[in-house]
């Protein structure tokens, strides 16, 4: 059994950093004390309410403060923190609780109908939690320790599976990312939800950076002007906003937040290019991570080697062992594309349930299965050629998407690209190309650039254009509705 408890690290921090800022939202500021103690507090309450020890009990509240909170008073309690997206709708937060065995959830708003117990974290919460002791709850030594996450994720694709994480290989991820590069303080904007902002907000705290939560809806502008007014000195973000920002700054002679530390996009590939423009744009320290949910970080890609080798996700990080793998397990040699398979101290522990998927996030074996296919060469460079759930089969032919998207990309009528395949047929799938176009764009040009880039097997033979392509809170896009929206058109 682990000895570790997050809840005791945090009593830690407290104790090293008591007066310092831990963290900041609309609604709460709280120092490194103050987060232990009002965790503390919570958790007597949620006592009351009935979480005990061992049992799975979701968040879902906006204020991404009061979360980090909510989930140190899980920890004090002994049990497991699942996060849920706060944007889900009755019935899907009623399914979650029902197949990962929620005891609880805990939301900021009245769900009417919810087919599960609901504990409302509202504006009366603060007054209510004062009445109870402020000193730490329990010891680890007190207590059986659960995981300390169930993410639940989907990719982009079919229902959610549960992966768990418990405290001692968290504490490894939360350590280990990064290199400690955040300086005094973190801007995160994304949701808790997603595994990427988790470990990014934990990897500052332990650091004694200061996070400030910038709420999740907001436009480039607001998020610009919050990072020079707020002075971070790092900002988290997903390729969504790293181009909603590229496209802001217009052309300029010189970074416009030249006074970041870093700047990290997390949860999504990127084109080369984009990853050169935000360099040359946004923040000269810009860099990319890649990980999964499933296994940690993998990769990350910064300095000289983002402007040598922006076509790759970077070198595999030293505590990382990573293979390339056929469908049959057998290693490949470098250069050549197959799964990608890593085993790592911060992989996750189990799947929930032991759900199983023929694509995607998995663990075999002792490895874990982030679901990606890409290359790697002798210098260590992973270079990700797409998911595997995305591979199209046409004619006989392995097509990936980013190969096509990366051709139509070149195209300057078009902002945005999304391949997926569609319709089997008896050779195979078809191809349809979804686009956003940044101009006037024909069908015609578009299919006179793709034959004089792609072979004819690898050619899209449907083009959509949209307005925008859908995507989840980790900034991926969500392939599935692009397919059944060519499903609803026929």
């Amino acid at each position: 059994m682990n000895s570790i408890n997050l809840a005791d690290v945090f009593v830690g921090l407290a104790s090293r950093w008591p007066d310092r800022n831990a963290i900041i939202s609309q609604h709460l500021t709280l120092s490194y004390s103050q987060l232990v103690a009002r965790a503390a507090q919570s958790a007597r309450e949620l006592r009351l309410r009935g979480i005990v020890a061992e049992a799975e009990v979701g968040i879902s509240i906006r204020d991404s403060a009061e979360t980090v909170v909510l989930m140190v008073a899980m920890w004090m309690l002994g049990a497991t923190a699942v996060p849920i997206d706060f944007r889900t709708n009755t019935a899907e937060r009623s399914r979650l609780a029902r197949e990962f065995d929620m005891i609880a959830i805990l939301e900021d708003r009245q769900i009417p109908a919810a087919a599960y117990e609901s504990i409302l974290i509202d504006a009366s919460w603060s007054s209510l939690i004062a009445r109870h002791d402020k000193s730490p709850l329990w010891t680890s030594t007190e207590r059986p320790i659960a995981a300390a996450f169930i993410s639940l994720t989907s990719g982009t694709t079919g229902r959610p599976i549960g992966i768990v994480l418990d405290h001692e290989r968290a504490l490894f991820r939360f350590n280990s990312d990064l290199s400690g590069r955040f300086g005094a303080s973190l801007l995160n904007p994304l949701p808790l939800s997603f595994s990427g902002s988790r470990t990014f907000t934990f990897s500052a705290l332990l650091r004694g950076s200061t996070v400030f939560f910038h709420p999740v809806l907001f436009s480039p502008q607001e998020l610009a002007e919050a990072i020079r007014a707020w002075k971070v000195t790092s900002v988290c973000a997903v390729p969504t906003i790293i181009r909603s920002l590229v496209e802001l700054s217009g052309e300029r002679s010189a970074p416009v937040f030249d006074k970041l530390d870093a700047l990290y996009c997390l949860g999504a590939p990127m084109f080369a290019e984009e990853k050169l423009q935000a360099k040359t744009a946004l923040c000269n320290n810009f860099s990319q991570t890649y990980g999964s949910s499933i296994s940690g970080a993998i990769s990350s890609l910064y300095g000289s080697d983002l402007e040598a080798r922006a076509d790759t996700v970077g070198r595999v990080e030293p505590f990382v062992v990573l293979q390339i793998v056929d469908a049959d397990d057998k290693i490949l040699p470098l250069g050549e594309a197959g799964f990608v398979r890593v085993r790592s101290p911060a992989m996750a522990r189990a799947i929930y349930g032991e759900s199983t998927r023929a694509s995607g996030d998995k663990l075999k074996q002792g490895w874990a299965y982030p679901g990606d296919i890409g290359t790697i060469d002798e210098g260590g460079f992973l270079r990700l050629v797409g998911r595997s759930s995305d591979l199209i089969i046409r004619g006989g032919v392995n097509v990936h998407p980013s190969e096509v998207e990366a051709a139509i990309a070149e195209h300057e009528g078009v902002r945005e690209v999304a391949v997926v395949g569609f319709a089997k047929l008896p050779e195979g799938e078809e191809i349809a190309a979804f686009v956003v176009p940044s101009g006037n764009l024909t069908e015609a040009s578009l299919v006179a650039h793709c034959r004089a880039r792609l072979s004819s097997d690898k050619r899209p033979r449907k083009f959509a254009f949209v307005t925008e392509l859908p995507r989840n809170a980790s900034g991926k896009i969500s392939r599935e509705k692009l397919r059944q929206n060519l499903d609803s058109a026929g």
